[in-house]
C-alpha cells in the first residue's frame, strides 16, 4: 500500500529523505528567501520561488515510509492535547493532521462546494494559484522559512477559498472520552471520511472498539491501511465497513458520533452512494439520508448510549445558505433523542477581512448530544 501511495504522489526514491520528509530537503537552503528579498523585487522573487517549486513539483505536504507512519501514530498517540472543559473544545489540537493528509490523497482531489478543480492539488499544479500562494507567503507571513513546504500548504489552502477539511483526530480524542459514558466503550463512527476520527479515537488510553464505516471505496481502502498502521503503532484493533449509514445497522454502540456528510457541500466521488449524487435536494437528504441514519443508530444504542453529531448551517457554492442544525435536532428528537448538550468546537479565524480577533469574535461549531 505504501508503493501506491507513493505512486499517487508522485514520490521518486530521490525525494525521500527520511522516514518523514517533504521532497524539497535538497532546495531548503534555495528556499530562504526573506522579505527583504520580496520588498527589493517582488516579481523576481516570485519568480524564483515558483521555479524552485516546479522543480520538484509534489503537493507541499509531509510524506512518510510505512515505518515512518507507524512511528507518526505511535509518536501521536502519546502526544498532548485539549479537553472539553465547561462544553467547550479549544483551539490547538492539531497534531495528526499531516498523517491523514498524507493518507488520503483523494481529501486532495475532492471538491469543496462542488466548484471542481479548486482542490488543493489542483491549486498548486495551477501556475496562477501557485504563484498567489507565494505572494500570500511574503505578505502575510512573518519570520523565518517564509515559503518552505508548511507554510506553502497553508498558504495554498487561502487561495480561492474553500478547503475540504478533515476532522481534527485530536478533537476526536476529546470528544469521545468526554462523551462515551464506559471504559473500552463501542463507538460507531457513522461517516468515517478521511480518519481523522478513527486516528483520534484508536489512539485514546481509554482503548475503545471503534467502529468505522464509509460508502466511498477509495476513502475505505486507505481508512483500512490507516487502521494496520495503527494496530501495529499501538495494538488497537478496528473495524472498517464500506457501506452506507442509511442501510448500516449497529449494535451495543455505546457511543455513536460522526460529522455527517452534507447533503451538498463537498464533492468526495461520483459513485453513487454519495450523498450529493442520491439526493437532489435537502429534504431528499433529511428523508432518505438523516432520518433512516439517526433511527439506525437510536436502535442500535445501548440503553445508556450516547448519539452526538457535529454538524453546522452552511453555504453553497453561488452562496445558497442551508439550515440543517435545527432541523437535525428537530428530526433526532422526532425519532426519540432528547438533545442533552452542546459541545462548542472551536475553529480557527483566517486572515483577512472581517476576522479581526480583537474584538472578541469567536468562530465555532457545535457537537450536538443526544441520549435516549
Amino acid at each position: 500500500m505504501i508503493e501506491e501511495l507513493h505512486n499517487t504522489w508522485n514520490i521518486q526514491k530521490t525525494h525521500i529523505a527520511g522516514d518523514e520528509f517533504t521532497g524539497y530537503e535538497s532546495v531548503y537552503d534555495q528556499l530562504n528567501f526573506t522579505k527583504e528579498d520580496y520588498d527589493a523585487d517582488p516579481e523576481g522573487t516570485i519568480d524564483n520561488v515558483f521555479n524552485i517549486y516546479r522543480s520538484i513539483n509534489l503537493v507541499p505536504i509531509v510524506y512518510f515510509t510505512e515505518q515512518g507512519l507507524v512511528n507518526a501514530v505511535r509518536d501521536f498517540s502519546h502526544s498532548k492535547y485539549n479537553t472539553v472543559q465547561s462544553n467547550v473544545l479549544g483551539l490547538g489540537n492539531n497534531a495528526g493532521q499531516k498523517i491523514n493528509r498524507f493518507l488520503f490523497p483523494n481529501m486532495m482531489t475532492a471538491e469543496p462546494k462542488g466548484r471542481g478543480s479548486n482542490s488543493l492539488k489542483d491549486r498548486f499544479y495551477n501556475d496562477a494559484k501557485l504563484r498567489r500562494a507565494i505572494r500570500i507567503c511574503f505578505e502575510f507571513r512573518d519570520g523565518n522559512n517564509l515559503v518552505y513546504p508548511t507554510a506553502m500548504r497553508r498558504a495554498l489552502e487561502l487561495v480561492t477559498g474553500e478547503n475540504v477539511t478533515n476532522f481534527k483526530a485530536q478533537n476526536a480524542k476529546a470528544i469521545v472520552e468526554y462523551l462515551c459514558p464506559v471504559v473500552w466503550g463501542n463507538v460507531y463512527d457513522y461517516s468515517a471520511g478521511y480518519g481523522g476520527r478513527l486516528l483520534g479515537i484508536t489512539s485514546s488510553n481509554m482503548r475503545y472498539n471503534y467502529v468505522g464505516i464509509d460508502p466511498n471505496t477509495e476513502t475505505v481502502k486507505h481508512l483500512n491501511y490507516l487502521q494496520q498502521i495503527v494496530q501495529e503503532a499501538t495494538g488497537v484493533q478496528s473495524e472498517i465497513y464500506c457501506t452506507t449509514s442509511e442501510e448500516y445497522k449497529p449494535s451495543s454502540a455505546d457511543l455513536a458520533f460522526s460529522s455527517p456528510p452534507y447533503f451538498n457541500l463537498e464533492k468526495y466521488s461520483d459513485e453513487p452512494t454519495q450523498c450529493m449524487v442520491r439526493y437532489r435536494s435537502l429534504d431528499e437528504w433529511f428523508d432518505g439520508y438523516a432520518e433512516p441514519t439517526i433511527k439506525n443508530i437510536y436502535e442500535g444504542l445501548t440503553t445508556d448510549g450516547i448519539f452526538a453529531t457535529n454538524i453546522a448551517d452552511y453555504k453553497s457554492y453561488g452562496n445558497k445558505e442551508y439550515f440543517v442544525v435545527d432541523r437535525w435536532i428537530q428530526l433526532a428528537e422526532k425519532l426519540g433523542f432528547k438533545h442533552v448538550e452542546t459541545i462548542k468546537m472551536m475553529l480557527n479565524t483566517r486572515p483577512g477581512v472581517g476576522n479581526n480577533k480583537t474584538e472578541g469574535r469567536e468562530k465555532f461549531e457545535g457537537v450536538y448530544v443526544f441520549k435516549k
